[in-house]
């Protein structure tokens, strides 16, 4: 692969990798103080030294993002990969490479407490399954390989596709097996909801068939997890249902889940579709009170804000997109 960009965020940087003359996006990252009043003004301010001073050491925690295809076979509405080509899975060793790619283009990072890596920059990882769990049970060879001391903590962001190679379930099983036997259960493993209405997940989905929140919660409450929780991640948008009562009645409980809950992106797929935000930085309290509706039926739930400063232009797929 060969670096063809790369564009510098208040928090850290995207890279733009040629793979074959398919331009594939990696991000490294560091993770924002969240508590209290500094949250608040990393949030509202346009001051980049707000942010500076307020990001983690990286030897605590680092996060970054690795693409598992070229492209991806959805439509999601609100997400710009969709406006990219299609044109397949990485191979174990590519998406490897980008690992080792940011690992040593942070040359000066020797170790970290938590490093969180998403494979789901571009791409459903379930459809390039085999590839993905490979390379997150490699996870510690390879950090080991490039003399850096890291304690990863993967994570697996799926929509779980029902058409798929692997059933959902399947899916499902394989990384909870992976979570528990290899990382003693400190895997996150996040399920893109985005709504309580199926028909509307359907829609935002781009009509892609996914499994039901029902049988989501069904299956997992009859799973073995420790420490983790599974996350549901719910990108809060106007008009679109979160309704806390129909999922506890479906049997969510605070022992097997968690729930996420984050603003709409301004990306230009969701702006093409009339999507709009819920809620932000300049209202971030509708956020905290549809949280602590789920945190009074016991599930516990976390929120997070986009940086008013790093707001615009740099989601997932765009810098491709620019470049292109």
């Amino acid at each position: 692969m060969e670096l063809k960009n790369i564009f510098y965020l208040h928090s850290g940087r995207i890279f733009l990798l040629d793979c074959n003359g398919y331009l594939i996006e990696c991000t490294e990252m560091r993770d924002v103080a969240v508590d209290g009043k500094q949250h608040l003004e990393v949030r509202e301010s346009t001051d980049p030294h707000i942010i500076w001073k307020h990001l983690v050491d990286y030897r605590q925690k680092w996060l970054m993002t690795v693409s598992t295809q070229k492209g991806c076979t959805h439509n999601c509405q609100f997400c710009d990969v969709a406006r990219l080509p299609f044109k397949g899975n990485l191979t174990q060793e590519e998406i490897e490479y980008q690992i080792k790619f940011l690992l040593n283009n942070t040359d000066y990072i020797k170790e970290c407490k938590k490093a969180k890596i998403g494979f789901a920059r571009m791409g459903e990882p379930s459809h390039n399954l085999d590839n993905v769990l490979n390379v997150i049970k490699r996870l510690p060879e390879i950090s080991k390989e490039q003399n850096k001391n890291i304690n990863w903590l993967p994570c697996f962001n799926t929509i779980l596709p029902t058409q798929c190679k692997n059933n959902p379930l399947e899916v499902l099983d394989k990384v909870i097996e992976i979570k528990e036997r290899n990382y003693n259960g400190f895997l996150h493993m996040q399920i893109s909801c985005n709504s309580t209405d199926e028909e509307t997940r359907l829609k935002l989905f781009g009509n892609a068939k996914v499994l039901d929140l029902e049988s989501i919660i069904t299956y997992v409450k009859n799973k073995n997890i420790n420490n983790r929780t599974i996350t549901l991640n719910f990108i809060v948008m106007k008009d679109v249902e979160v309704d806390v009562n129909k999922l506890k009645k479906m049997g969510l409980t605070g022992d097997k889940f968690a729930v996420k809950l984050i603003p709409l992106n301004k990306t230009n797929n969701a702006e093409q579709h009339e999507l709009e935000t819920y809620a932000n930085y300049s209202n971030y309290e509708k956020l905290l009170e549809l949280r602590d509706e789920f945190k009074y039926v016991g599930v516990p739930t976390v929120v997070d804000a986009i940086a008013k400063c790093e707001e615009a232009g740099l989601c997932c797929g765009q810098l491709a997109q620019i470049y292109q």
